[in-house]
């Protein structure tokens, strides 16, 4: 009976003091680099553009491509198009930031003037408006409110905004995003696991039953 009671103090005592995700979360008000997060979920669907389908990180399935088209303090995870359940290892240099959609919806115009910003936000924001689970963990420490990460477009942007211009990319403006979405504290040098997953349930309309399952390996050098 001691014994018990003695397993059952250490498991609460363990439960109390367990580090929340969120002390190494960025708040959603603050600024990276001087870019609110919202501006960074923009970045994010723009930098999904800037390079073929076959390096794109997002396609990948092992995280062989996860250091393509990666530049400045915050280094970019993919999750994956669609209904998606990927485990993919990827290096991260020290002292990064580490930015990337729990799940999340984007929507832009089929041809240029076929709609308005306000009309992609609200598209946008269909689905992540019934999302039925959502979960983040990284190592041992799980985000007790992950709901709380969601993030929208304040300004519509350009989808291919950062494709280089002497390769003459079409306009697709305006494009907006809208979903969940974590910014990570640089994380300590070594091996981290990340996982997050995801799942709306909305009773029609495209991608309306969508999950996201990914767990990362992540190597911190």
């Amino acid at each position: 009976m001691k014994k018990a009671l003695l397993a059952a103090s250490l498991l609460l005592a363990t439960n109390i003091h367990a580090q929340p995700l969120e002390d190494l979360m960025v708040h959603p008000d603050q600024l990276v680099a001087g870019k609110r997060l919202d501006e960074y979920a923009n970045t994010w669907w723009q930098w999904t553009y800037t390079m073929p389908q076959e390096i794109s990180p997002v396609r990948d399935i092992t995280g062989k491509y996860c250091h393509v088209g990666q530049q400045g303090d915050v280094w970019f995870l993919a999750g994956g198009y669609g209904a998606s359940k990927i485990k993919r290892r990827c290096e991260v240099p020290a002292g990064k930031h580490i930015f990337f959609p729990v799940i999340n919806m984007a929507y832009w115009p089929r041809y240029e003037g076929s709609t308005t910003c306000e009309s992609v936000k609200r598209s946008a924001a269909l689905n992540n408006d019934e999302l039925l689970s959502i979960e983040v963990e990284l190592d041992s420490m799980k985000a007790l409110n992950p709901s709380g990460t969601r993030l929208a477009s304040r300004e519509c942007f350009d989808l291919l905004g950062l494709v280089p211009r002497e390769y003459n990319p079409p306009v697709v403006y305006p494009a907006a995003t809208d979903g969940y979405w974590v910014m990570l504290k640089p994380l300590s040098k070594g091996t981290h696991v990340l996982r997050f997953n995801a799942m709306y349930n909305r009773d029609k309309g495209a991608f309306s039953k969508m999950a996201q399952d990914i767990e990362y390996e992540l190597v911190v050098k």
